[in-house]
């Protein structure tokens, strides 16, 4: 005679599998993000023009976003010139972080935070770490920036 499980059990039979696949699913998706903004971060380490373009034309979107909220009168003139102050700071700080280490520091998230046992952009993200930390610790280095080994990682 076959015995009936409880109802309880059956969906816990299914759920379990179901939400390690998800949370599987999840931390690959994350890993592939992080991953590919390590990706451009690198390219642009190399090509800082680009860096400032990219960075440049989103700062153009936002403020002529913001000047036609000002000019709609959403805002007030003064409450939209604090914010272009803002957004140029940010601009401003944005092309002069370093793209070396912002590479390292998104393929150690890559790496570490969203791994897997079957995560391809995991194991990736490992593989381009050393060369990522080399680059940075070589930045720091012909700027004249004394550093040791436990600051940068």
């Amino acid at each position: 005679m076959i015995k009936k499980f409880p109802r309880i059990l059956v969906w816990a039979a299914i759920a379990a599998p179901a939400f390690l696949l998800l949370a599987a699913g999840d931390l690959a998706l994350r890993s592939r993000s992080a991953l590919a903004e390590a990706d451009r971060q690198e390219a642009w380490r190399s090509a800082p023009a680009l860096k400032a373009a990219y960075f440049e034309n989103s700062y153009r979107e936002k403020l002529d976003a913001l000047q036609a909220e000002a000019a709609a009168g959403k805002i007030t003139g003064e409450s939209a010139a604090r914010e272009a102050a803002l957004l140029k700071a940010e601009r401003d700080f944005r092309v002069s972080e370093s793209s070396a280490k912002m590479a390292y520091v998104w393929y150690k998230t890559a790496a570490g935070e969203f791994s897997s046992p079957f995560n391809p952009w995991a194991k990736t993200a490992r593989e381009k770490l050393p060369d990522a930390l080399a680059a940075w610790r070589a930045e720091l280095a012909a700027q004249g920036i004394k550093t040791e080994p436990w600051m940068t990682e």
